[in-house]
């Protein structure tokens, strides 16, 4: 049984312990994801801005630069999200919170492996998204696992890590699915109070939560390498 209660109850207990760390570190995580995306409206907006004061009529154009700048930041943005799960881990695990975690993918020569597993992990969702949407939600909880593991793993190669991702979740999506279901009331809450208190306690508690699935399948469902080895052939054709 997926202990979705305990996990939960883990998630509460670390967020109150760590609460203005915890919450001043994923507000800084998406200003770090999204800033660089900022800077590469500016041109345009500056255009517009020109354009109005000058009475002129704004024709909108899309600079070399500007696209340059989006890509970085869209690339950025994913080393985050990867530093974040991983901060978060690390908090429901008991470890201090450290701002260094947002970076964690960017140590040790590992910004490559990190980012294309990432955007594997994109394409491939996309992908079985379109054969309808209920393939690509089943896949994006299949491979849920891969912002934790492509750090908490570096001697599994990207593929490993897939078939690893894979295996841990089998059985468990459908929980998964439900351990996210069981924030809608907050986030509906949330919707209400401006999305207040969504930045203050909704995100926290379940990227904290989320965190602790991944702990909870790592005790339980994560098996050596040479096992994971036999099933990489497969992975993306089930």
């Amino acid at each position: 049984m997926f202990p979705r209660k305990e996990i939960k109850s883990n998630a509460r207990a670390a967020l109150k312990a760590n609460y203005w760390p915890v919450v001043g570190i994923l507000i800084l995580g998406s200003i770090l994801g999204g800033i660089v995306v900022g800077i590469a409206t500016v041109p345009s907006t500056m255009a517009q801005v020109s354009a109005q004061l000058a009475g002129e009529e704004y024709v909108p154009t899309v600079s070399t630069f500007s696209t340059c700048l989006s890509i970085v930041g869209g690339l950025l943005s994913i080393m985050f999200e990867v530093g974040i799960a991983w901060f978060a881990y690390r908090v429901y695990r008991g470890d201090a919170p450290e701002v260094s975690d947002l970076f964690v993918g960017f140590r040790n020569g590992n910004f490559g492996r990190v980012l294309g597993g990432m955007i594997l992990v994109g394409v491939y969702t996309f992908l079985w998204s379109l054969l309808l949407i209920i393939p690509g939600i089943i896949k994006a909880y299949q491979y849920s696992m891969m912002p934790y593991l492509l750090i908490d793993r570096p001697d599994l190669s990207i593929k490993e890590c897939f078939a690893m991702s894979k295996k841990m979740t089998s059985g468990f999506k459908w929980s998964l699915f439900v351990l996210e279901l069981s924030f809608i009331g907050w986030a509906i809450l949330a919707v209400f109070l401006l999305g207040i208190l969504d930045i203050f306690f909704v995100t926290p508690y379940m990227t904290l939560a989320l965190a602790g699935a991944y702990d909870y399948l790592k005790r339980t469902r994560m098996d050596d390498v040479a096992t994971v080895e036999q099933s990489v052939e497969g992975t993306f054709a089930e």
